[in-house]
């Protein structure tokens, strides 16, 4: 990837990215960045995977961009409040959210509902839930807040769910459940935003290769014949965040290679 875009579909919009340390969240930072928006990388560390991985708000940075890191929890709603204070402080507006950040627990060792740990449930409803929730609800207010653009929006919000909110999985109860309402919270967000004009839109998060041993298997079931990766992801939130979308808004898009189109 180039240091920009020759002709940026975002330049000079105001972005922020839960989960923006690693995989998928990364990813996004870095296609939003490619395509001119300033960055706000938010996460409970900036670090990756690796302690020697380059922060990704400081990749953006040294490839010319404008980023900086917010410590947030999205579980807790006075930590989102003040990240998009943070945000609107540091750059003037927010123009785009994107709800990345999310768990799955239950890949490690999937199990049927009636063996689920009880105890994980919280743990999923605070972050997948609860985390969309409260980044819906304060980035749409301080989009509400601020002047609309030309096209007369005044912001995206985009929503990671997940392809098993549309099809469901076995072993999968509780991210499924947790994602099923991230599904039908994007909907609703985008009837009480349309008003004034703001953009929600879902994208499914794709499959991944979390189930090693039955990962042949799960590839067989997409149509596309690969599992998805960060790019495939990024480069929809990017179309979704554009003005492409103008008459886009709670939208299901599901990003995974065809498997709900069995």
């Amino acid at each position: 990837m180039s240091a920009s875009s020759p002709n940026p579909k975002l330049a000079g919009r105001v972005a922020v990215v839960t989960g923006a340390s690693q995989g998928i969240g990364r990813e996004i930072c870095l296609q939003l960045h490619y395509e001119g928006a300033f960055l706000v990388c938010a996460d409970i560390k900036s670090s990756g995977l690796t302690p020697d991985e380059t922060p990704t708000h400081e990749l953006i940075v040294q490839k010319g961009g404008k980023a900086i890191f917010v410590k947030a929890n999205v579980g807790d709603a006075k930590e989102i409040e003040a990240l998009i204070a943070k945000t609107a402080e540091e750059y003037g507006r927010l123009d785009i959210y994107v709800n990345n950040a999310g768990i799955c627990g239950e890949a490690a060792a999937a199990k049927p509902i009636d063996e689920a740990p009880e105890e994980m449930l919280d743990s999923h409803l605070t972050v997948n839930v609860k985390g969309t929730f409260y980044g819906c609800k304060y980035a749409l207010r301080q989009m509400k807040k601020q002047e609309p653009h030309a096209s007369g929006d005044r912001g995206w919000i985009v929503n990671l769910s997940s392809t098993i909110a549309l099809v469901g999985m076995a072993g999968l109860p509780i991210y499924a459940a947790t994602k099923g309402a991230v599904a039908s919270l994007t909907k609703s967000v985008a009837i009480d935003g349309a008003p004034h004009d703001t953009q929600t839109s879902m994208l499914d998060a794709a499959l991944g290769s979390a189930f090693e041993a039955t990962k042949d298997a799960v590839r067989a079931t997409i149509p596309l014949g690969r599992f998805g990766e960060p790019r495939d992801i990024a480069r929809a939130v990017i179309f979704l965040a554009s003005e492409e979308t103008s008459w886009v808004t709670g939208t299901l898009l599901p990003v995974d290679g065809g498997i709900t189109s069995w």
